[in-house]
């Protein structure tokens, strides 16, 4: 792989990576931008960074009220 392929694979995995990494953890009431930063920094990473932390966060929320409805 040339250097050229490589830096495209690592920038369209920037540009790919980094928002989503942002919405999820958004829509989980964490930082947009701090998880766009971990995002850019760790692009293939943190996006199940984020997916863990937010299966986490449902976690704890169901353990704090079982009776609670799910969706």
């Amino acid at each position: 792989m040339s250097f050229l392929e490589f830096t495209l694979v690592m920038v369209g995995a920037l540009v790919l990576f980094a928002p989503i990494t942002g919405y999820i953890a958004a829509s989980y009431g964490r930082s947009f931008w701090r998880w766009y930063a971990l995002g850019l920094l760790l692009p293939f990473f943190s996006v199940f960074v984020a997916i863990f932390v937010a299966i986490r966060a449902r976690w704890a929320e169901e353990k704090a009220d079982p009776n609670r409805r799910k969706y």
